[in-house]
């Protein structure tokens, strides 16, 4: 394995992600490259000629002119693919810096109009950037990826930072203008190089064609609980991030003075806090989102400076606050940006596309005003000690920590409706020819069989009314009709007209009854009986359904009995046979189960939901090859739960999975979850697995993920089991039908042989 690769691997990049990880660790590397470079040479052309106190004012009209060009911004991808309105404004704003190169020495308007054009654009760059890359990656593709994309930004940030010296050592500060054009450049060919088809797949054919005004845009920002509360946080975060940072400063000042000293402590602290913070986003920012979930992710940074500032507020110090302030530095410039971006991806195209540059520009102007806004009250003005600023930033912290949970709840909420309701069903509907319910020939049978003008029920009524006319006769001969001597009986006609004119509802008739089950013809009106004899047919039908010895033709026809059984003991069995070792009674009681919730009959109490987690999590440890030599020998009644099989090896072990995860969860979103799974869909397949990565307990989604894929190379290698133990697990449940020690061996030798062409992944299993 080459170096790269094992990189890779490290990585958790897939070999088909590697394309798009590159292009947009570039991008993002030129994106941040670009507004450091930017915004050292604008500060620099401005203080040269105009005095620092006149830097609020332009300060001002930047953001002013921010929210308008937000505003067209979003106006403009509200109708337009991100990607075709960044290529405008990349290579606008590098005509327009080339433009201003011969004319920017002493020109004060110029030199503003730089200042201004190079903050907004510096603000729809990055807006945009990120608006594109959360178009490209997939949601369960985001959480993996996110923080080594945003690591590429880091790294531009700390290399535009490191390059100031040598690049004004050798360059005229007007000529770096031509750099600048030159990072867009790159940054337009690698917008161009993003893959047509990720940028493709995401569109759902059903977003605006409206523009989008700055008070609609500011609507759906307040109307949207999970865009609202991304302002909000972003705005708290912005405000305690301005005091924190307004202390730390006071304290170098206080302790350094105004001397060179104190300009070489900010650039170490810039770099070491810079180098952190790449450091994070590549070794630990997705193991944390893994680990802690997004609400533990979003809850890191004010837990980390509510510490911090607890401190302050104890021993105000030099090492305290650069503590504070470094710790606040590294974690938003690493696990807070890549969360916060990651928390767009599951927001639909036309919401992200009309809300995320509002954002991007209020919320971040609005923050660090309010934080300025608190130093200025409680400092400038009336000169009360700066170390109290810190009850304001716990405050602050707190608040923050309330509203993480919130924003865990809300991506929740956003993903279970992209699920199952937001464009995910329709996809599917579309990738599958779906058209709606249509008289296909099994709706024929079902309506015919429910009418009663079946063929073979039609047959059953004519020998009936055959055997009324021989009625006399057999009186005559001496025959009985006592009902159990003709439930025994195999005269077909004799047992169908006692049943269907109710002469078999004694209970003491349930063994007789049970062993008709075998016969096709019989089956449905025994069961309409059985159903009708009610609770007390329950123990007998519940013994047999447990008994291994018992005949399998009438066991795996019980379920379908126990479905239609209002009393609660009938569900107490079917969950009892979850755990059965015959495939196909699992199956079927699995199916019974979930016909009872459709009916509404009594559902799965606490008690017997533990059951059901337990057999979900030994049905998972059967294993691959168990898997795929389950059959089921009759056809099982019209299912929702399936609308089609794809006739893949395993596939009615996985479905039998999430029919009965569906009785312990959310039964809808499972179901959305499995039509997802089996699609070619890549968007709704990484909805569906972020969903159960966030609902299924981690001992079941670890023995699930194996099944249906989204692992790394490395757990792929460690979840493939000893074939030994494939072999010996085969034999103990039954699934083949031999276990002499030759047949074994034989056993051995075929999966041995059959693992390259039958399981791609690699897998024993």
């Amino acid at each position: 394995m080459t170096p790269a690769a094992r990189l890779a691997e490290w990585l958790d990049v897939r070999p088909n992600e590697i394309r798009l990880v590159v292009l947009a660790f570039a991008g993002a590397f030129l994106m941040m490259a670009f507004v450091v470079l930017s915004r050292a040479l604008r500060e620099a052309f401005f203080l040269e000629i105009f005095d620092a106190s006149s830097l609020p004012y332009v300060g001002g009209a930047a953001i002013a002119l921010g929210l308008a060009a937000a505003t067209i911004f979003s106006r403009a991808v509200s109708v337009r693919h991100p990607q075709s309105v960044m290529r405008v404004t990349i290579a606008g704003l590098a005509v327009a810096i080339l433009a201003m190169h011969p004319f920017l020495d002493d020109d004060g308007t110029l030199i503003v109009a730089f200042y201004l054009l190079t903050a907004v654009g510096t603000l729809l760059l990055t807006s945009g950037f990120w608006l594109v890359v959360s178009e490209l990656f997939a949601v369960r593709e985001a959480k993996r990826l996110f923080g080594l994309v945003s690591a590429g930004g880091t790294l531009g940030l700390l290399a535009a930072g490191l390059s100031m010296r040598p690049l004004l050592g050798q360059f005229q500060p007007r000529d770096l203008l031509f750099v600048l054009a030159g990072l867009l450049g790159l940054a337009l060919v690698v917008n161009e190089a993003f893959p047509r088809d990720r940028l493709g797949r995401t569109a759902t054919g059903r977003e605006p064609v409206s523009p989008t005004t700055f008070g609609q845009g500011l609507r759906l920002i307040g109307s949207t609980s999970q865009v609202r509360l991304i302002a909000i946080i972003f705005l708290l975060v912005g405000a305690a991030s301005a005091i924190v940072d307004f202390q730390f400063k006071e304290a170098v000042q206080a302790s350094l003075g105004r001397g060179p000293d104190m300009a070489v402590f900010f650039g170490d602290f810039y770099a070491w806090t810079g180098g952190l913070a790449l450091l994070v986003q590549v070794l630990l920012t997705t193991r944390l989102l893994a680990s802690l979930g997004v609400a533990g992710s979003v809850a890191l940074v004010p837990l980390v400076v509510a510490f911090g500032s607890v401190g302050m507020l104890i021993i105000p110090s030099l090492a305290v606050a650069t503590g504070l302030r470094g710790a606040d530095s590294t974690l938003r410039k690493s696990v807070f940006r890549s969360v916060m971006e990651f928390l767009w991806v599951p927001v639909p195209n036309h919401l992200r596309r009309r809300t995320k540059t509002f954002v991007d520009s209020v919320a971040d102007a609005l923050g660090e005003g309010l934080g300025v806004l608190i130093v200025f009250l409680w400092v400038t003005l009336p000169g009360l000690p700066s170390r109290w600023l810190s009850v304001f930033v716990i405050g602050i912290c707190t608040v923050l920590l309330v509203l993480s949970g919130r924003i865990g709840t809300e991506y929740f909420r956003t993903l279970r409706s992209r699920l199952a309701g937001d464009g995910v069903d329709g996809t599917l509907a579309a990738a599958t020819g779906a058209r709606g319910h249509t008289l296909s020939r099994l709706d024929i049978t079902r309506v015919l069989k429910t009418s009663g003008l079946y063929p073979e029920e039609t047959a059953d009524l004519a020998a009936s009314r055959s055997s009324q006319v021989d009625r006399v006769g057999r009186a005559e001969r001496g025959e009985s009709d006592d009902p159990e001597t003709v439930l025994r009986s195999h005269d077909v006609a004799r047992i169908t007209d006692l049943l269907r004119e109710g002469g078999a509802t004694d209970p003491d008739l349930v063994p007789a009854l049970v062993r008709l089950l075998a016969r096709d013809r019989l089956l449905d009106s025994v069961t309409r009986v059985v159903v009708e004899i009610g609770d007390t047919a329950i123990p007998e039908l519940a013994n047999m359904l447990a008994d291994e010895s018992a005949d399998f033709v009438i066991r795996r026809r019980l379920p379908r009995v126990l479905a239609h059984i209002p009393d609660p003991a009938a569900e107490e069995a079917l969950v009892e046979a979850l755990e059965a070792n015959r495939f196909e009674i699992r199956y079927r009681a699995a199916v019974a189960l979930a016909r009872r919730r459709r009916l509404g009959l009594p559902g799965v109490p606490d008690r017997a939901q533990k059951r059901v987690w337990s057999a979900i999590r030994s049905e998972l440890g059967r294993g691959r090859a168990v898997w795929e030599l389950a059959r089921l020998l009759d056809d099982v009644d019209p299912d929702p739960f399936v609308e089609r099989r794809l006739g893949e090896r395993g596939q009615l072990s996985l479905e039998h999975v999430f029919r009965m995860l569906g009785l312990v969860e959310d039964s809808d979103a499972i179901r959305s979850a499995w039509k997802a799974i089996l699609s070619d869909q890549p968007e709704a397949r990484s909805f569906a697995l972020e969903y159960l990565d966030q609902v299924l307990p981690k001992d079941v989604r670890s023995r699930l993920w194996p099944f249906i894929g989204d692992m790394s190379a490395d757990r792929e290698r460690r979840a493939i089991r000893p074939l030994d133990d494939v072999v010996a697990d085969l034999v103990r449940t039954g699934a083949t039908l031999f276990g002499e020690g030759e047949d074994r061996l034989a056993l051995r030798r075929y999966l041995d042989g059959s693992r390259p062409d039958d399981s791609p992944d690699g897998e024993a299993e």
